[in-house]
């Protein structure tokens, strides 16, 4: 995939959930990181968060770091520098209609990413206090059809049991148009055609000038292959999955050891 070298003035894209934060939000990033991080910066590279999360719902990991440069969101629907946003990819309506028929014949918990709410089912369990964090809004059926009617989303989450395979859940033949990757364990997003993580390092890279081979990706989920297909050097943290690994140019330790800490010492410094 790669030459497996990685200049100091790059570009580092780093996935959140599962890579440089392990747990639920609200657990600091790992001092570890943050140090590499600020070292990588010092020495002339840019630092991008890479996320299936909404931008406005990483303030956990931009807290936990030194300026980063921008932020990809809902797997590459949404760029945004100095909060402002860059780009934007709406999920057409009927995906979104055809993800929420889905949800509810087979009886499970999905969530859509608005520009500044993230809209929650009420069915399904709810492992987090979503009452209490202001990005999100749970709605019962009636109220969400409304929502989505009534604005744009940029991904829609679908919560499976862990081992559900993506041809179990989008049966309709509407998603083969869609993009949709598997986002952890027990979930899947579901973007806009031709949309995904990938998509947004390409586009980052050439506003700033910054070459692929000069490019370090970092992440741990199927929907993060793609930003290493579009990296010099695509590296899996040890506790990703086997289809991650093996798409990868080399794979550190897991999240829990800092893994991405010793991605940008051995590759960006």
């Amino acid at each position: 995939m790669s030459s497996m070298k990685t200049a100091k003035s790059g570009l580092i894209v780093l996935d959140i959930d599962g890579t440089i934060l392990d747990g639920p939000a609200g657990i600091p990033v790992l001092s570890e990181v943050r140090e590499a991080v600020k070292a990588a910066r010092e020495a002339g590279a840019r630092v991008c968060l890479c996320s299936a999360r909404p931008c406005y719902y990483m303030q956990d990991a931009i807290e936990g770091l030194d300026d980063v440069d921008a932020l990809i969101g809902c797997s590459g629907a949404m760029i945004q520098r100095d909060g402002e946003y860059l780009y934007k990819a709406a999920v057409p309506h009927a995906h979104l209609l055809a993800c929420f028929k889905t949800a509810k014949e087979k009886d499970m918990y999905l969530s859509f990413a608005g520009d500044e709410k993230i809209i929650v089912s009420k069915r399904g369990p709810v492992s987090l206090p979503l009452e209490r964090d202001s990005a999100f809004v749970i709605l019962e059926d009636r109220e969400l059809l409304k929502a989505l009617d009534a604005a744009e989303y940029y991904c829609a989450y679908i919560f499976t049991e862990v081992g559900v395979t993506k041809e179990e859940v989008f049966e309709d033949p509407c998603f083969k148009t869609a993009t949709i990757h598997k986002s952890s364990l027990d979930s899947f997003n579901l973007t806009k055609g031709g949309t995904d993580k990938g998509t947004g390092v390409k586009l980052l890279a050439e506003l700033w000038g910054i070459p692929r081979e000069e490019i370090l990706a970092v992440g741990n989920d199927e929907n993060d292959i793609p930003m290493f297909e579009a990296a010099g050097i695509g590296v899996a943290v040890a506790n990703a999955s086997e289809d991650v690994i093996a798409a990868a140019d080399w794979v550190a330790p897991d999240v829990k050891c800092a893994g991405a800490a010793e991605a940008i010492r051995r590759f960006a410094l």
